[in-house]
């Protein structure tokens, strides 16, 4: 049943177009790390697109590191994350081994069957998503207890800043991830509480926010494929070398920065 509704939300997806909306206020340069936001307009293009939002004194900004990504703590509920994150199509083939990272085609729908077919997770049905004109998909996650995994959490995806980019889920944690296509950039809003971080008020604080979001498409670049291994010179009688993991599809991955 869910395969099915995933397959009829992805061909609405797929029917709709993406309208960007113009914005005449002037927004100030989202602050360094640490910094309590106070009222007002905000922007930041660490994301590749110029994201442009508007919050009020009870967020700060988190850590982001060198990656494509910038994160807003919610003061009312410590423990609270707000995310924007660009996938370049870095994901593992195997949730519980981190040097088992590949590259699949960057997309919405790609991303999203990457987390719904986790089976660590518990995923909701996902639905049609829009901000800013953009269009995606939203999918609600949950995070039953696991005991088949050896790491203290499962792996999805991961942003190219090397060690400490990957994006993870843990047992007992709520989210909630809106994926947009921005002409060809794949843009992950992530809403997430730490394990016993109440998800409810965080979710419409989270949400208001998001109503406020304005979008401005970047230059695209596309990443680069998982490099082949060289072949190497063998008897001809010899067996041919197996398949690179990459060419096989992942089975499925999961989510936090």
């Amino acid at each position: 049943m869910k395969k099915r509704a995933f397959a009829i939300v992805l061909a609405g997806l797929l029917s709709l177009p993406a309208v960007t909306v113009a914005q005449d206020t002037a927004a100030d340069e989202l602050p360094e790390a640490g910094s309590i936001l106070d009222s007002g307009r905000y922007t930041s293009d660490f994301v590749g697109p110029d994201i442009e939002f508007s919050a009020g004194e009870d967020w700060l900004v988190g850590p982001s590191g060198d990656g494509p990504i910038f994160t807003l703590e919610y003061i009312g509920a410590p423990g609270s994350v707000l995310s924007f994150t660009r996938f370049d199509g870095e994901t593992f083939l195997d949730s519980c081994d981190p040097s088992s990272m590949t590259i699949v085609e960057p997309t919405v729908a790609r991303l999203a069957e990457i987390v719904a077919g986790n089976p660590y997770l518990n995923p909701g049905v996902p639905q049609l998503a829009d901000v800013d004109g953009f269009t995606g998909l939203s999918l609600d996650v949950g995070v039953p207890a696991y005991a088949e995994c050896a790491l203290p959490y499962v792996l999805i995806w991961a942003i190219p800043v090397g060690e400490g980019g990957e994006f993870v889920q843990m047992a007992n944690q709520q989210s909630r991830f809106l994926f947009l296509d921005v002409e060809g950039d794949v843009i992950v809003i992530a809403i997430e509480t730490f394990p016993g971080v109440p998800f409810g008020g965080f979710l419409d604080a989270a949400s208001e926010l998001i109503e406020t979001v304005r979008i401005t498409p970047g230059e695209y670049v596309p990443p680069e494929p998982t490099a082949e291994p060289e072949p190497t010179a063998e008897p001809e009688d010899s067996a041919k070398p197996a398949a690179s993991p990459s060419a096989s599809p992942p089975s499925g991955s999961g989510t936090s920065a």
